[in-house]
């Protein structure tokens, strides 16, 4: 039989363990209801949300700098376009006598009616001054070799001088720079209406779309070929963009407003950075004469990513599609 001595030392060890397991069992139930482990843990959590909310905010700001940093380049293509009309029409001013003052940035359809309206109006006005010194001293009127009509002034030594009648130059009916015919525009425009208003902000964020426009009709043979040509024998980068008049809301506004400032009404119409180059004629000739990726590159400037011909072997295959546009 085991000592009386081995049995307390036994009974003693027995006791610790119990001890012990009482001890850590009510110390760990003590510890997760404590203060101190309490806000140990929401300090925890308030530092992972702090994370997560910043890398939430990073990602915003990194966003918000990639979109500002686009629209300062569209900003800039479209201040270039805008630089490039002013200075034809400063020109045109200049040449009758006008001083054009800086003005501030408007859309670009806005700038390019009231330039040409102001050019159209300063060119009357010089017109209509002639004619009133013409009435003074006119002559019988002749007609120049050129077919061209004109009169003859008597001067102060009693030299005839002929004069021709004011022309505004050549003009096919497509505005290839972008400028408004000064003969197709109203000098006194009317009171701007709400549905103007539409127009003229709808035309705005079309331009903004892309840097080529192809303003069509769905039912049109000419804007079929148009859209043949620039779609599917040419991979163009960011790719043009359609609008079909006879399916927009406000397809006659915009047809007006593309023939105040482009000077052509018919569609197709092609604009690269809010500049016509024609219709399907226009892009066909330049297609066939290999001009019309050098063309959309050197008018679309940094908003045109690439343009490059697709392979021979595919436009081999559009042949006959080509003739049936043609026909």
């Amino acid at each position: 039989m085991p000592s009386s001595r081995r049995l307390k030392v036994t009974g003693l060890i027995a006791l610790l363990t119990v001890l012990i397991i009482l001890y850590v069992t009510n110390g760990a139930s003590n510890t997760y209801n404590s203060p101190f482990y309490t806000r140990t843990v929401d300090a925890i959590k308030a530092r992972q949300d702090a994370e997560a909310r910043e890398n939430v905010v990073a990602e915003e700001r990194s966003r918000l700098d990639r979109v500002e940093r686009l629209q300062k380049e569209h900003d800039i293509a479209v201040s270039a376009a805008a630089g490039e009309t002013g200075s034809v029409v400063k020109n045109m001013a200049n040449a009758v006598g006008v001083e054009a003052g800086p003005e501030k940035q408007k859309p670009l359809a806005q700038d390019v009616k009231e330039a040409a309206s102001a050019a159209a109006g300063a060119l009357g006005s010089a017109v209509s001054q002639a004619a009133e010194k013409v009435k003074t001293v006119a002559g019988p009127k002749i007609t120049s070799p050129g077919g061209v009509r004109g009169s003859s002034i008597a001067s102060p030594d009693k030299k005839i001088v002929q004069t021709k009648r004011a022309s505004a130059g050549p003009d096919d009916g497509v505005a290839r720079l972008g400028v408004v015919a000064s003969s197709q525009v109203s000098s006194n425009p009317g009171p701007e209406t709400e549905e103007d208003h539409r127009v003229e902000v709808e035309l705005n964020d079309i331009l903004k779309k892309g840097p080529i426009i192809i303003f069509s009709k769905s039912h049109c043979p000419f804007s079929k070929k148009a859209k043949h040509i620039l779609l599917d024998l040419y991979t163009i980068t960011p790719p043009p963009y359609v609008v079909e008049l006879d399916l927009h809301e406000l397809g006659a506004g915009l047809q007006a407003a593309l023939k105040k400032s482009t000077g052509r009404r018919t569609v197709p119409n092609i604009l690269i950075n809010g500049k016509s180059i024609g219709g399907g004629d226009d892009v066909e000739g330049l297609h066939r004469e290999g001009r019309l990726a050098d063309t959309v590159r050197s008018m679309g400037g940094k908003r045109v990513v690439s343009v490059e011909a697709k392979a021979a072997e595919e436009g081999a295959k559009d042949v006959r599609r080509e003739v049936r546009f043609r026909a």
